[in-house]
């Protein structure tokens, strides 16, 4: 497992998991990633499951118009092949409460979150997960960007 800093992209799962989106088919498998995640019937995330979980929810906010500023290159190009004619459309409620859901069991009951825990820099992760957090609400019914 490989992860060089606190942000959702910062870490080889989250990036091998977004080269192999296809841009065409819209942010239909992130909402399903995010949606199996908060639905889960053991919510208790692996480390890579909850990795992906926080690199779907990125996606999420930046799909909503709230990028993190640090988007990798891959995450750039998925954003940017997103159809225009979605982007006067806010995001969907239900989408917004899974990806939240999600990001509650990555913080309170995923193998990554007991890594966290033993690092030094614990409280700047759990920083850019309430950045994370912040973001997503303000992409609530907000027109897409």
């Amino acid at each position: 497992m490989g992860i060089w800093g606190v942000e959702g992209f910062a870490n080889d799962e989250a990036l091998d998991w977004i080269e192999t989106l296809d841009p065409s088919d819209g942010i239909a498998p992130v909402e399903r990633e995010l949606h199996a995640v908060a639905n889960a019937p053991d919510p208790h995330l692996t480390a890579a499951r909850a990795e992906i979980a926080l690199a779907a929810a990125e996606l999420l906010a930046a799909v909503g118009g709230h990028p993190h500023p640090a988007l990798p290159p891959a995450a750039r190009r998925w954003l940017e092949a997103q159809h225009p004619a979605e982007a006067d459309v806010g995001l969907g409620i239900d989408a917004l409460v899974e990806a939240t859901r999600a990001l509650d069991f990555v913080v309170t009951s995923s193998q990554l979150a007991e890594r966290w825990t033993q690092r030094v820099d614990e409280r700047a992760w759990r920083a850019a997960l309430d950045d994370l957090r912040m973001r997503l609400a303000r992409a609530g019914g907000v027109p897409r960007a």
